[in-house]
């Protein structure tokens, strides 16, 4: 801890949730840019920090800066997005191929030892992860009651179990079955992010060693959880704040269902279906719970549902959602930073792997923008995606004096 610094003496435990969003993780940058210091101003920093795939990486760069003043953690955090381009990322694909084709090969024949488990290697993440966290303030920050706790999600391969990996100063929650979700203690390190950031199939699985009780192998946490803002809930959160890289609505008009689809189009759906829709309806049922405490009919009938199985009663729980209005408008601008970094033949035989990508998932998807925006780790994108996020967080500080809201958010237009 730097000196003069104490441990979190505001009463309030404000969660921060990071969600799932790959390259999409820029726009998280940019609106935390806004929402940090707006906290900070009200006198609330955050106490319980929770992220999801990508999100768990931004979790891990602000768990370890959390002893920091919020403009400084900013910077730390974009200096972290400025390192994780392409190449400190995955990979090459054409480096991948011959590895790709003898673990197919070996698993075609029934040589179990040679399994393929993804199409882009990530060691070069790990390496990142491994050098631009400070762990070690990460661990005192914990230790210290800075924060009380920061925890990244994971899904287990083999039996799809949701877990919580959570380093905390207090015991952790017991299992919340109706979450299909466990929280185990941990010393979080650097398999743990990779986990909650393995996305199936393009990434390979990730081993996690440690605690003894949760090793195995596991994929992105966005894959199976049900409802993102559960963790911080049943952290102890009094007051939420939610920053998504999905849509607050997804795309309405009829025409595009007259398309024709292909490869590229199902990839795009399935990442929106588990990445992007679970956090919109998530937000809607917090607002729906939040009316029902408000009633003073249905509020005692609940008290008591909740306590018949022995968890506790639901209370208001104020809230920050900050996410893209327009979901189209992260896939729209990677389609153009593709062309205009990616598209030329120079640009292709110097660097071919999204190339080869753009053409084999169909170029021309009208999704396949929706697709690389996730996995379009280019400095340009960044940073237009963290000036949308700049612009949204700004637009919400700005309809929200003083942050925070409990109803139900306007549909998107309205």
């Amino acid at each position: 801890m730097q000196a003069g610094m104490t441990p979190n003496a505001d009463a309030t435990r404000v969660a921060l949730v990071l969600d799932a969003g790959g390259a999409r993780s820029a726009y998280q940058v940019g609106a935390l840019e806004v929402l940090l210091p707006a906290l900070a101003e009200r006198g609330m920093r955050p106490r319980l920090l929770v992220g999801t795939s990508a999100g768990a990486l931004l979790t891990g760069a602000l768990s370890a800066t959390a002893h920091l003043e919020p403009e400084d953690q900013v910077a730390r955090l974009k200096s972290l997005l400025g390192q994780t381009t392409k190449a400190n990322v995955m990979r090459p694909l054409w480096r991948q191929v011959p590895e790709v084709l003898v673990r197919y090969t070996s698993e075609t024949f029934g040589v179990s030892y040679f399994r393929l488990r993804g199409l882009f290697g990530s060691q070069p993440l790990a390496r990142t992860l491994a050098t631009s966290i400070d762990w070690e303030a990460l661990h005192r920050n914990v230790e210290n009651g800075v924060i009380e706790a920061a925890a990244v999600t994971a899904t287990s391969v083999r039996t799809g179990r949701v877990i919580v990996f959570t380093e905390s100063g207090s015991p952790v929650p017991r299992s919340a079955p109706e979450y299909h979700g466990r929280f185990v203690a941990v010393r979080l390190d650097v398999p743990h992010l990779m986990a909650s950031a393995a996305i199936p199939v393009l990434f390979p699985s990730v081993h996690v060693g440690e605690p003894a009780e949760a090793e195995g192998w596991y994929v992105d946490g966005a894959t199976r959880r049900r409802a993102p803002l559960a963790p911080a809930l049943e952290l102890g959160a009094d007051r939420v704040v939610v920053v998504g890289t999905g849509g607050l609505r997804p795309p309405a008009d009829p025409e595009l269902d007259r398309v024709a689809v292909d490869l590229g189009d199902a990839g795009a759906t399935l990442l929106g279906t588990v990445m992007d829709d679970p956090l919109r309806h998530d937000l809607r049922r917090l607002a729906e719970l939040n009316a029902l405490t408000g009633d003073a009919e249905l509020a005692p009938v609940l008290k008591r549902h909740r306590e018949a199985r022995g968890r506790s009663a639901y209370q208001t729980i104020p809230y920050v959602a900050v996410a893209p209005e327009d979901g189209e408008e992260l896939a729209r601008t990677a389609m153009q930073v593709f062309r205009a970094n990616h598209g030329s033949l120079l640009r292709t035989l110097g660097d071919p792997d999204l190339q080869v990508m753009h053409r084999l998932l169909g170029s021309d998807s009208p999704l396949q923008g929706e697709l690389l925006s996730y996995l379009l780790f280019d400095p340009d994108f960044f940073a237009a995606a963290s000036a949308f996020g700049h612009r949204d967080a700004l637009r919400w500080v700005e309809q929200h004096p003083d942050m925070w809201r409990t109803d139900r958010l306007p549909d998107p237009g309205n």
